[in-house]
């Protein structure tokens, strides 16, 4: 099992660049924390960075011609 993320300061990291983070370890504590409550926070952080990921490469795209 991985280690937990450091709540305060790697949230901050997550909303300020959602590339910087570990997709695989937000994955993992989402599937395997213990805690019901802290499942659902990490399932919702992967859930945003994902979408911001993706946002990213969808505007990136609009872009290219």
């Amino acid at each position: 099992m991985t280690k937990p993320l450091k709540a305060g300061e790697e949230i901050e990291q997550l909303l300020a660049d959602p590339w910087a983070v570990d997709i695989e370890e937000l994955w993992q504590q989402a599937a395997d924390n213990p805690d019901q409550d802290k499942r659902k926070l990490f399932d919702a952080l992967y859930t945003y960075v994902l979408d911001k990921r993706q946002e990213d490469i969808i505007n990136e795209k609009h872009f290219v011609i």
